[in-house]
């Protein structure tokens, strides 16, 4: 289970700006950038499921995946649908990368998803793992923060620290 941070989004991006700086206080003191991505990741979400219709939890996603050399596609997407799936969302495309770990904004897939997100197709974006987004932590944060701030949902099958 990963540390809660307590307070508003604006509070989340403040913590994890210092996070960033390296200016921790005390009240966060062993909380680490990853953790504080995950905690402003939650956040967006929240904000995002709060725009739904009451009732209507349920959101259209893209599942994105990128592709480590011998791994399948096809595996790797059922995994990010099924887990969309129990919570109770709705996969309406399904894309992958088999490009090595570039970051995202050079990656096809990963832009026809933020494309499919932005133009109003789905709202928002399934993952297995932050990996998939990207292994840098500079280029994640600006992804979580860009589709968070439109709204969108990032959904993760396993959290930042577990990934």
């Amino acid at each position: 289970m990963g540390f809660y941070l307590m307070g508003s989004s604006e509070e989340h991006v403040r913590l994890l700006d210092r996070a960033v700086s390296g200016s921790w206080s005390d009240e966060v003191r062993g909380v680490s950038r990853v953790e504080a991505l995950g905690e402003v990741r939650e956040e967006f979400n929240d904000l995002a499921m709060a725009r739904v219709r009451l009732g209507d939890g349920a959101r259209r996603l893209v599942a994105y995946a990128l592709i480590r050399p011998g791994e399948s596609s096809a595996l790797a997407l059922a995994e990010a649908r099924r887990f969309a799936e129990r919570e109770g969302h709705q996969v309406v495309r399904e894309l992958a990368d088999a490009t090595g770990p570039l970051d995202p904004a050079r990656r096809p897939g990963y832009l026809e998803a933020r494309r499919l997100i932005l133009g109003g197709y789905a709202e928002g974006l399934v993952v297995r793992t932050r990996h998939d987004i990207s292994t840098v932590e500079d280029e994640y944060e600006r992804e979580i923060r860009d589709l968070g701030e439109r709204f969108a949902l990032v959904l993760l099958e396993q959290s930042e620290t577990r990934a």
